[in-house]
């Protein structure tokens, strides 16, 4: 399926396992930028990217990366980031958020051998850190609803956190990481050993919150979304209440727009008449409709209240030529 238009029902492609075998779920999947390439997470642990432009779709994915939150936990999230070079997965059985390389998985860079030496080992000890960029810590997960975010640049992830349920004490956290800048390789001549001392001390980041905010109260923080153009930060919790998170000098619009509306303010006389009048009456009319006008169905033309003209009901009557009272232009002319 490409962009709700159905190409044929054959066009397929089924996710396999590390050893070759179909999955039995595919849990989630992430669309990329341009709309030519997805990422699927699986339910036997797996991230794959496949290739979904075009009509046909090949039998194997374009870069693949297995026990990617460790044994065959489950990934519950992945998604692109605003340019397509990073991939964020989350798993509702680990605590973490991981970061990978989107461009390097696609090229097979580190993985060669599915298992790896002592030596050879990432961050995690699974993956090596040309693939697996930084990994979040302090992110419990006790739901597969629990997403993740990037920023509109790319640096920045958001996530939530979960809390249990007899908990009511406890915060849902809304927790931010900065993502380290990538390393520029140095450039080296043949026969020196300078690029292998660059690969031995590349290690996995492992990154603590640099920013959390307690956002809700004996609930946990579900589906985060970091809109790219308004820069606001929409996120809904297990108590079912939506929140909206902006700033007045970074955002655009959005939430703004209705914040910026402020209520206005009656006397106390008003509040007391108002009170006090009965059921019907036109002293319950509020603030906002108080001089509008009353429609009266019945009433003589002469004590009719028109309601305010507007542009269009304006330029309408200019070209009635009764209301206008133009004259008649003649019939003809010598």
């Amino acid at each position: 399926m490409q962009f709700g238009k159905l190409i044929c029902q054959k066009v397929l492609a089924k996710c396999k396992n590390e050893k070759g075998q179909r999955t039995q779920i595919v849990s989630c999947l992430g669309a990329h930028p341009s709309g030519r390439k997805l990422v699927v997470g699986t339910a036997c642990g797996s991230i794959q990217i496949w290739n979904c432009f075009g009509g046909m779709v090949s039998s194997r994915p374009l870069g693949a990366v297995y026990s990617a939150h460790g044994g065959t936990k489950p990934v519950t999230f992945v998604a692109f980031s605003t340019n397509g070079e990073r991939i964020v997965s989350r798993s509702d059985l680990d605590d973490t958020v991981r970061v990978w390389d989107a461009v390097k998985m696609e090229r097979g860079v580190g993985l060669s051998h599915r298992k790896f030496a002592n030596g050879n080992r990432g961050g995690d000890g699974q993956h090596p850190p040309s693939i697996l960029l930084a990994i979040c810590l302090g992110l419990p997960a006790l739901n597969e609803s629990a997403t993740c975010a990037f920023s509109p640049d790319g640096k920045t992830i958001c996530a939530g956190t979960s809390v249990d349920r007899g908990a009511t004490n406890d915060f849902g956290k809304l927790k931010f990481y900065r993502l380290p800048e990538e390393e520029k390789r140095p450039k080296t001549s043949k026969g020196d050993g300078a690029t292998k001392s660059y690969k031995e001390g590349k290690k996995t980041a492992m990154l603590e919150p640099v920013l959390t905010l307690d956002v809700a109260k004996g609930a946990s923080v579900l589906g985060v979304s970091w809109h790219p153009k308004l820069n606001q930060i929409a996120f809904g919790t297990s108590n079912g209440t939506i929140q909206v998170l902006f700033d007045r000098n970074l955002s655009t619009k959005g939430a703004i727009i209705p914040s910026a509306r402020t209520i206005r303010q009656s006397d106390g006389l008003s509040e007391l008449l108002r009170s006090r009048a009965p059921t019907g009456s036109a002293s319950l009319l509020t603030s906002s409709s108080a001089n509008a006008n009353i429609i009266v169905p019945n009433a003589l033309p002469l004590f009719r209240e028109e309601p305010r003209a507007t542009r269009k009901t304006k330029e309408r009557e200019r070209k009635d030529p009764e209301l206008t009272k133009l004259p008649q232009p003649p019939l003809f002319s010598h």
